[in-house]
């Protein structure tokens, strides 16, 4: 079972081996080296003349470079790469491994619909595809795509994103903006607030896709898949009517049913909450997580670093009970549901949680995962992240004082 908010699926990208490759040889793995390809040689003659030109900027513009090689940001791949352009695009990288695990790029059919949007918007303002001057929308999308906030705590850094959508977009999300948009517009839109609903979907926002996602489908200019990341959102958001709803309507979109959702209309005001999912009964019910205990270890968790640490801590004869008694794992709102199910299905001493809201959980300013907030009387006394061994994190809980902390 992988447990991961950062990589989607694992299925391979059999066309792409059957793709002709015009990868650098070697590839390239840093910033100069890839000056020098773009210098040297035409980009006709790259995997990056598929992209169209200022989505080609922002891929490259975006493109990082670390001690593995290239970071690749998937937004641009994804919106406007067959699966065998993404194959040769990331083998420019060195990054087929990748491609490989990546379920990621257009059909043959959605890939020729993109083209033929963007001729028939061409045709309209007068202007050759790859030679129109970028729509306010797309220059808006740039400004997004440049802007970058890892300098603040996660929690910090996802209200500014928030609020840099807003600014840049919320004046076209109404009924006649959205019928004037042309269908590459549109699709950036789109994109630009489904950025805002990754980590911490709001019922704002989470209305605004349903809009966009409605103007498309008058268009028929959707798919079922189309809807998977509103479903989402919409049980981010605990609108789990609605998220069931959408599933009746578009069965397509092959997401897995809701557990039923349990409400005793309790109140909790003051105390953070969090959805907790009985893999017995097939259940799930918002429950109260109280802090204010001789010891609480919050774990925010959900990718395979985490895995590791759990498997490790219930490997282990003094960690083990530790945890049991005193341990919160939590994963971020927009966490998936079936993957909540998974966790507590092979780490049934340590259950995942997700949060009910950000907004309660404010407390917690780095959701980086692992990262581990150990409170005492609902204060914290100690912070810290990765995994990097029982001895480390055995070391840490001792310098936290965790550790020597009586069993109650």
């Amino acid at each position: 079972m992988r447990f991961s908010l950062v990589i989607r699926a694992t299925l391979a990208l059999s066309a792409a081996a059957a793709a002709p490759s015009h990868a650098a040889n070697p590839p390239i793995r840093s910033r100069a080296e890839l000056e020098r390809y773009l210098r040297d040689t035409p980009i006709a003659s790259t995997p990056l003349a598929p992209l169209p030109p200022a989505a080609r900027r922002r891929f490259l513009a975006r493109l990082t470079f670390g001690a593995q090689g290239a970071d690749i940001d998937l937004g641009e791949p994804e919106a406007w790469l067959s699966r065998p352009e993404v194959a040769n695009l990331f083998a420019l990288f060195g990054r087929q491994e990748l491609a490989e695990r990546l379920d990621i790029g257009l059909t043959a059919t959605q890939k020729a619909r993109r083209v033929r949007e963007r001729e028939e918007d061409a045709r309209h303002r007068g202007c050759i595809p790859d030679r129109c001057p970028e729509s306010d929308i797309e220059r808006r999308f740039d400004r997004l795509s440049a802007i970058s906030h890892v300098s603040l705590p996660d929690a910090q850094r996802f209200a500014a994103e928030k609020r840099d959508y807003d600014r840049l977009f919320a004046r076209f999300q109404r009924a006649d903006r959205l019928r004037e948009l042309s269908a590459p517009d549109l699709r950036l839109l789109v994109r630009a607030v489904r950025q805002t609903l990754y980590v911490a979907p709001d019922a704002g926002h989470v209305e605004q896709l349903r809009d966009d996602l409605a103007e498309m489908q008058r268009r028929r200019m959707t798919e079922a898949e189309d809807f998977i990341d509103l479903y989402r959102a919409q049980i981010g958001a605990r609108q789990f009517d609605q998220a069931a709803a959408l599933r009746r309507q578009h069965p397509g979109m092959g997401v897995p049913a809701l557990p039923a959702f349990k409400s005793d209309h309790a109140t909790f005001a003051g105390v953070p909450t969090a959805l907790s999912v009985d893999i017995r009964s097939g259940s799930m019910h918002r429950q109260a997580m109280h802090l204010d205990g001789p010891l609480r270890i919050v774990v925010i968790a959900g990718c395979h670093f985490s895995e590791d640490a759990a498997r490790a801590i219930e490997a282990d004869a003094s960690l083990r009970p530790l945890f049991a008694q005193h341990s919160i794992w939590l994963a971020a709102p927009s966490q998936r549901i079936e993957d909540i199910a998974g966790w507590n299905r092979e780490f049934s001493d340590l259950p995942m949680h997700v949060a009910w809201n950000q907004a309660e959980w404010s407390m917690l300013p780095d959701w980086g995962m692992p990262t581990y907030y150990v409170f005492r009387h609902g204060r914290e006394i100690a912070r810290f992240s990765g995994w990097l061994g029982i001895a480390r994190l055995k070391q840490a809980l001792r310098d936290a004082g965790a550790m020597t902390m009586p069993q109650q």
